[in-house]
């Protein structure tokens, strides 16, 4: 679908990210831009996705198998859609340096990098974050 008037088409090239049951359409690895208070379309707008937050009944459970902990859900996840946004302090990559070594010694880690241009920040959820702390790594 093209975006609707008052939606904010320049960084998505007059495209929506998102289709009807707001699943990805766009192609991996391509950056999504959703409406926001720029925007004159209001917050049921079918390009404000992620802003909606977590839609899914979601379990943090301890693994059988001595990996730590894990989320899973009940309900069946459809190919595409948003399930949690991965929330946490961003802070510098070296700052993530210097955080990571201090991380490796105690035998976890939170970084997720934010290097899709250039690898400037880092999302660091040892101290902050919500339910996707918890998704395994492994």
């Amino acid at each position: 679908a093209t975006l609707a008037g008052g939606c904010c088409p320049g960084a998505s090239h007059n495209r929506f990210a998102y289709n009807e049951a707001g699943q990805v359409r766009i192609r991996a690895g391509l950056p999504i831009y959703e409406c926001n208070s720029r925007c004159r379309c209001g917050a049921d707008c079918p390009n404000r996705v992620v802003q909606r937050g977590i839609r899914y009944d979601l379990c943090i459970f301890r693994t059988g198998d001595g990996r730590g902990w894990g989320v899973r859900t009940l309900q069946r996840i459809r190919k595409n859609s948003f399930v949690m946004e991965y929330v946490g302090e961003i802070i510098t990559s070296e700052e993530a340096e210097r955080r990571g070594q201090v991380y490796d010694r105690q035998g976890a880690t939170y970084l997720f990098d934010l290097d899709y241009v250039e690898d400037v920040y880092t999302v660091d959820a040892a101290h902050y974050g919500n339910i996707s702390h918890f998704v395994n790594h492994s």
